[in-house]
């Protein structure tokens, strides 16, 4: 197995060098672009998922896949488990020997947790409020106890297989930092981690101008959000040292930052991100983004895969500088993949 992974990293990093691609190791793919949730930080649900790809398209980009070298697929979206035939389209990827991860609400894992098992290797759930009240108040449903039933039930069926949890925190729910590790804890998952809301990119769904306004913190906010970090950090402390807590301090120190930036009373944190260079992103109805927050730069219905990542892809790099992008200067969700950080491996 390390012949392949050191082979599969060395062509990695020469296509970072000359901006081209030898090998796509990680390709985030929306099964469908509907939604049972309705969060106050996205529109996802809006959609009705009338324009989502068919069985034979998505086998189609599973197969151009094969000679990219694509080693994980992350089912996101919209949220995959409602689409009827989500594990037929697990199939074609994993017929081709690549890795799945699924992210997902959570809320619909007890009826499907039997397959979720079979077709997954890893599952990351959304959990951004501790109690039935907070829940309802951030993803608009109360579908709390609905989680927690799926992530026992999986539990039973697979106790290694590992489940993650991720909050956005945000001005609806910053508040729950500890309890909702508390609750990671309680409800017996692999780790947690936590994102600032993204509230400029169309990365969530079309939303109206200004209407994620109400997300930002205030500058009291901030201030009470660094304090109950610092506290965190304290007594939380074991929970950094063995990576129950995804983040380090610092790293989570960068969400107060970040909430700070946007009122202007700070830089926005410095980005170390090269997931353009080793990932894609496909979206239900073929549209091939850089990652999840730049704009599309074709679509798999009208030029293959091979041209997208190849092409187009390599020339969005081109012209791309992280540090004064200004996406990349916001971005809620950096990845930074290096010799020994690989979410593939």
């Amino acid at each position: 197995m390390r012949r392949p992974d050191a082979m599969a990293a060395a062509l990695w990093w020469l296509g970072h060098a000359t901006n081209r691609t030898f090998v796509l190791p990680l390709v985030v793919f929306f099964p469908t672009s509907r939604c049972t949730s309705r969060c106050v930080s996205c529109a996802w649900w809006a959609s009705d998922g009338s324009d989502d790809m068919t069985i034979d398209e998505i086998d189609m980009v599973a197969k151009s896949l094969v000679p990219l070298g694509t080693r994980l697929v992350v089912f996101s979206g919209g949220e995959p488990l409602l689409r009827p035939d989500v594990f037929e389209a697990a199939r074609c990827f994993r017929d081709r020997g690549m890795a799945l991860h699924l992210l997902t609400s959570g809320i619909g894992l007890t009826p499907r947790a039997a397959d979720v098992v079979r077709w997954f290797d890893r599952v990351i759930i959304s959990l951004d409020g501790s109690t039935e009240s907070a829940y309802l108040a951030v993803r608009g449903v109360s579908a709390l106890r609905a989680l927690e039933r799926g992530v026992a039930r999986l539990r039973r069926l697979a106790p290694a297989l590992p489940i993650t949890a991720r909050a956005t925190l945000h001005r609806a729910n910053f508040r729950e930092l500890p309890l909702l590790i508390a609750k990671a804890h309680a409800m017996r998952l692999t780790a947690i981690s936590f994102l600032a809301a993204d509230v400029t990119s169309p990365a969530f769904g079309p939303r109206a101008p200004g209407a994620m306004q109400p997300l930002l913190l205030e500058r009291q906010d901030v201030k009470e959000f660094r304090a109950l970090i610092d506290a965190v950090t304290q007594t939380q402390a074991a929970d950094f040292a063995s990576g129950f807590i995804a983040e380090s301090p610092g790293k989570l120190r960068r969400l107060a930052q970040y909430y700070a930036a946007m009122l202007g009373d700070e830089p926005f944190p410095p980005q170390a991100c090269n997931a353009p260079w080793v990932s894609a992103v496909v979206e239900s109805n073929g549209d091939v983004r850089p990652c999840f927050f730049h704009p599309p730069v074709g679509n798999v219905r009208r030029l293959s895969m091979a041209t997208l990542v190849c092409r187009h892809l390599r020339a969005f790099r081109a012209g791309l500088d992280v540090d004064t992008n200004p996406v990349c200067r916001r971005c809620v969700c950096s990845l930074k993949v290096g010799w020994r950080h690989a979410p593939w491996n």
